[in-house]
């Protein structure tokens, strides 16, 4: 699901500037899984469907980069294998 900011269209090098910008400070906050980049969005992987980490996460992206869309995927948390 999208957040409800405006969407900015940016290029795949721009997108993954913006992934190293924000992914320490989100994969900081409790319930991140991941983040990575999907179908031209910024993908952020929770382990439950939390409004409040979601509004946190729009809060961290927001100041980096305003408007840029994100996807975000429940998965339950990663485990290696």
């Amino acid at each position: 699901m999208d957040t409800s900011f405006p969407h900015q269209s940016l290029s795949e090098p721009e997108l993954r500037n913006v992934k190293k910008q924000v992914s320490p400070q989100l994969l900081s906050l409790a319930g991140i899984s991941g983040v990575g980049i999907s179908r031209g969005r910024l993908t952020v992987y929770l382990e439950s469907d939390s409004e409040a980490v979601r509004q946190a996460v729009d809060k961290v992206v927001g100041n980096a980069a305003p408007g840029i869309p994100i996807l975000y995927v429940v998965t339950d948390r990663f485990r290696t294998q």
